[in-house]
């Protein structure tokens, strides 16, 4: 009996222990404390929050301003881009007053297709429907002569073939088997622009006039035209229907190119040129540039002639140092040396 009322007590406090182990039993204090806790860390997450979105906020704002600063910056840079557009362009009216009081008036001239340029600083000084494509005849001989000149070896000897003989109208008469240099054939086809001089060149420089004809399209890319195409050396009509055409802007391009070959400059601005044949014989050539005799400063270049062409000139000149390239398409047979040496005298006064 003793035993069993010891026992009893110590049950009872195991069952105490175990009630205040587990948190049966009420305690207001620590309830207090967890939930100040639990106010605490609410606290400090409504604080991130609100700071996160004030961050949010701050830096929504500073793209605004970025952005707003960028256009800024674009504006500011177009109104600078304007303004030196607009500099240039007085500057280049003023020029533009300047010559034309030294010049005086520019000349009237009957050529549907015109342009003169600066070969020195590419300014175009007069223009007159530059970018029409048409035929442009044996001006075309031009871009034949720098093909010629830039593959070099002017001093060998070139063998005619019959394929070099079968040109017309203008011939200056070469037989399959004569030899000539390619220097000597190359200054007759820029002094009298003989056909078939120009095929024999074209046929010893790529193999076959179609082949020529591919080179001359590849260099026009290489010069960046992108107004021109050439189906033969010499430019007369072709057999197949495929026309060849250029422009007067084109063709100052091709003219400025060959005027930086001494060898063609040197040619070009020949009145006469002695054609020695293989027996012997020697053939007086005439320029066919009439300008080269009636205008003291002109130095070159080519003329040229078809139905679809007109009469066509591209005529180079230099005074006081100031050099010019006229370039004048589908003119009259009166009118294109007049209308050339015009534009070249007028061109060099300023």
């Amino acid at each position: 009996m003793t035993l069993f009322i010891k026992s009893k007590p110590c049950r009872w406090l195991s069952l105490l222990a175990l009630l205040s182990l587990t948190g049966c039993l009420e305690d207001p204090q620590r309830e207090q404390k967890l939930q100040w806790r639990e106010d605490e860390v609410n606290a400090k997450e409504a604080a991130i929050i609100q700071r996160e979105l004030t961050l949010a906020k701050e830096k929504q704002m500073l793209e605004g301003t970025r952005l707003d600063l960028l256009s800024k910056e674009k504006n500011v840079a177009m109104l600078q881009k304007q303004l030196a557009e607009e500099v240039e362009k007085t500057k280049r009216v003023r020029r533009e007053v300047e010559i034309r009081e030294l010049r005086g008036p520019i000349p009237q001239v009957s050529a549907e297709r015109v342009i003169v340029i600066d070969p020195s600083t590419d300014d175009i000084l007069f223009e007159k429907n530059p970018d029409k494509r048409g035929a442009i005849a044996s001006t075309t001989k031009l871009l034949t002569a720098l093909l010629v000149v830039e593959a070099g070896d002017l001093d060998k000897m070139v063998t005619i073939e019959q394929s070099d003989t079968e040109c017309s109208p203008v011939r200056l008469g070469i037989k399959v088997g004569e030899q000539y240099t390619r220097r000597q054939l190359l200054t007759a086809v820029l002094i009298k622009s003989s056909n078939d001089i120009a095929q024999a060149l074209a046929r010893d420089n790529a193999g076959s006039v179609e082949a020529f004809a591919a080179k001359m399209n590849a260099r026009c890319i290489a010069l960046g035209l992108q107004d021109s195409h050439y189906v033969n050396p010499h430019g007369l009509p072709a057999r197949n229907g495929d026309e060849p055409y250029s422009t007067a802007r084109d063709l100052s391009v091709i003219a400025k190119a060959c005027d930086l070959q001494p060898d063609i400059r040197q040619i070009v601005k020949m009145q006469t040129y002695s054609f020695k044949w293989p027996n012997g014989r020697v053939t007086e050539l005439s320029n066919t540039n009439r300008v080269l005799r009636t205008a003291g400063y002109c130095d070159g270049m080519k003329t040229g002639y078809t139905d679809a062409a007109g009469y066509c000139l591209v005529a180079s000149g230099e005074r006081n140092g100031k050099r010019r390239i006229v370039v004048v398409l589908n003119d009259t047979e009166g009118g294109v040396w007049r209308d050339a040496q015009a534009l070249l005298d007028w061109a060099l006064k300023a």
